[in-house]
């Protein structure tokens, strides 16, 4: 009986601490493992590579539609996204904002720094050809819309896994020939 309270007991004490249920409105946003040069495929393409890797069997993501932070000159999140309402999460729950108002307000809580498998990607770039409220950037840091083959001295807009400033989408004007990785949204 002794052994039984004993195993019992170590049992009790190993098993993980309920933890509240997470706002199932929640908007997971990651960074892709993979990085891309200019030629995305435009918008479309973009989110595509997005949702693949949301989608990839690695990935600790939930379900759901993910989109780039990325604008091509005319169309940007601010005219893409389903603004939430509700907080935009990392894959491991840190919340980066309170919703889509917080998030395009020129700081984040936290930086995005996570891939879709939810470990850390060091300091990385990223495509974004846009402005930290979430409105696009002129056509000529775009690369040409991300289509098409690198040009040089073309340019695109990028941002920053380490920034949460506006800095986070505004990091650099970088040459379309870098490769860099995206930031992914769920809808």
């Amino acid at each position: 009986m002794h052994n039984l309270l004993a195993m019992t007991f170590v049992a009790a004490l190993l098993m993980p601490l309920a933890v509240p249920a997470a706002d199932p409105n929640e908007k997971t946003v990651f960074v892709t493992s993979d990085t891309f040069k200019k030629n995305l495929g435009g918008l479309k393409g973009a989110d595509d590579k997005c949702q693949a890797e949301a989608d990839h069997p690695a990935s600790i993501v939930p379900s759901g539609t993910y989109l780039a932070w990325l604008s091509d000159g005319t169309d940007s999140p601010d005219t893409r996204f389903t603004k939430s309402s509700h907080p935009y999460i990392l894959p491991n729950g840190k919340k980066i904002a309170e919703d889509y108002t917080d998030l395009t307000d020129g700081s984040l809580l936290k930086p995005i720094n996570l891939g879709p498998n939810g470990k850390p990607v060091g300091w990385q770039r990223f495509w974004t050809g846009t402005n930290a409220d979430g409105t696009t950037v002129q056509y000529t840091y775009t690369c040409e819309g991300w289509t098409g083959d690198p040009i040089p001295n073309f340019h695109g807009m990028s941002g920053s896994t380490v920034q949460t400033s506006t800095l986070w989408s505004e990091q650099s004007v970088s040459r379309c020939e870098g490769s860099y990785r995206l930031a992914c949204f769920q809808q």
